[in-house]
């Protein structure tokens, strides 16, 4: 056995210490050369354009894993309808970024990217997504491709949870009160039918 002196073990403990540095440094800058790159606010109807897919589901699990030298999050959906493109069981959002067990140094690395989006297994979401030049399925726009779906405790409706941009203007007395209010699911499903018809009755528009 080695002492710890030993002058090969330290040589071996000091290059896993810079193998791991370098590890710990290239969490911090990630590559993106085949991933899609800081996202533009887009249009409702160029989201649905974008599209490829517009489903609603429940997020079964989250997984991040070692892709080359990459992390990746794989985040599956089970789909419960599918408003755009072709009825599917289940569905694969791939986003850059994760923590996972490095398979030599046996340690968990953490790679981030600015626009990974959290998929936590439970949620019912409501997705727009399409396919990347690396060939895997991701959220159009980034973040603006996932809207929560809640239920109201009280009556069972399903709301689409759409942020600040969906305000809705309320007269009380003599004011105008702004405040932001989710969107029906029922609603939301309107919207995109609504495009989608208006883009197939476009010159040269073929939504799928």
């Amino acid at each position: 056995m080695r002492s710890s002196k030993d002058p090969e073990a330290v040589r071996a403990r000091g290059g896993l210490v810079r193998y791991a540095a370098f590890l710990v440094a290239a969490a911090l800058v990630v590559p993106r050369a085949g991933w899609p790159a800081s996202q533009r606010e887009l249009g409702f109807e160029e989201m649905v354009g974008l599209a490829e897919d517009i489903v609603v589901g429940r997020v079964v699990s989250s997984e991040a894993r070692w892709q080359g030298k990459l992390i990746v999050t794989v985040s599956t959906v089970d789909v419960t309808e599918s408003l755009k493109g072709p009825p599917r069981r289940q569905i694969e959002i791939t986003q850059l970024g994760g923590t996972a067990v490095h398979p030599v140094i046996g340690a968990p690395v953490t790679m981030t990217a600015s626009d990974q989006v959290a998929l936590p297994s439970g949620e019912t979401v409501l997705l727009f997504v399409s396919t990347a030049k690396t060939g895997v399925r991701q959220l159009v726009g980034g973040a603006q491709g996932k809207f929560v779906v809640r239920e109201e405790p009280t009556t069972g409706h399903r709301n689409v949870a759409v942020g600040p941009k969906q305000l809705k203007v309320m007269r009380a007395g003599d004011q105008h009160l702004v405040a932001a209010e989710a969107m029906s699911l029922d609603t939301m499903r309107e919207r995109i039918r609504s495009s989608l018809q208006r883009q197939r009755n476009t010159p040269g528009g073929t939504p799928r």
